[in-house]
C-alpha cells in the first residue's frame, strides 16, 4: 500500500480501504446531534419576581385609590338621590316657592360638606350664586338660570325655571371642584 506523500505514518490514504479491508467512512465517526433539555420555568429568575411584586403593589395602590375617591365622592351621590327626591315633590305639589328654599338648603349642605365652612356659611344672594359659578367655572348661576337662587326666597311668586334649575344645580352637584373656589 502507497503511503500519501504528505500523511503521517499509519494513516490511511483517503478512498482506499484501511488495513482491515472495510473502507473508512469519516461521518460514521461523528455522535448524534444532542437537543436540548427542556427549559424550566418554575421557580422563575429573580427579575420575573421583582416584576411581579411591582405589578402588585400598583394594583393595591390602584385600588386603594379608586376606593378612597369612590368614598370622598358619597356626598355627591346622596345629594343627587336628593336632588331626584326634591323634584319628584315638586312634581306633586308644584310649588316654586318651597322648590327653591329646599334646593337652596341642599346646595349649601354640598358645599358645607366639601368646602371650608368659614368660606361658604355665610354667603347668601350674590355671593353665593358667584360661589357656585366659580367652584364649577360656569356663568350660568350669575347669569343664567341659577340668578332665581339671589332672591326668590324672599319673592311672593318666585320666577323660576325648575327644570333649567334642576339640570343646573345636577351639574354643579357632579363637578364642581375644591380647587376652583379656592
Amino acid at each position: 500500500m502507497a503511503q500519501a506523500p504528505n500523511m503521517p505514518p499509519g494513516m490511511p490514504v483517503p478512498g482506499q480501504a484501511p488495513p482491515g479491508g472495510v473502507p473508512m467512512d469519516p461521518l460514521a465517526e461523528l455522535r448524534d446531534i444532542h437537543m436540548p433539555g427542556v427549559l424550566e420555568v418554575w421557580p422563575p429568575a429573580i427579575g420575573w419576581w421583582f416584576l411581579l411584586a411591582t405589578f402588585v403593589i400598583l394594583v393595591c395602590l390602584a385600588i386603594y385609590w379608586l376606593y378612597r375617591r369612590w368614598r370622598g365622592n358619597r356626598y355627591r351621590r346622596e345629594a343627587m338621590r336628593e336632588l331626584a327626591q326634591l323634584r319628584a315633590d315638586y312634581q306633586q305639589h308644584g310649588d316654586d316657592g318651597v322648590y327653591i328654599t329646599e334646593l337652596q338648603l341642599l346646595l349649601k349642605r354640598v358645599a358645607l360638606t366639601r368646602f371650608p365652612r368659614e368660606a361658604v356659611a355665610h354667603l347668601t344672594g350674590e355671593s353665593w350664586v358667584a360661589f357656585l359659578d366659580h367652584s364649577s367655572k360656569t356663568q350660568e348661576f350669575s347669569m343664567g338660570d341659577g340668578q332665581s337662587l339671589i332672591d326668590s326666597n324672599y319673592r311672593k311668586e318666585p320666577e323660576v325655571n325648575v327644570a333649567a334649575l334642576h339640570e343646573l344645580s345636577k351639574r354643579w352637584i357632579k363637578r364642581h371642584r375644591m380647587d376652583l373656589a379656592a
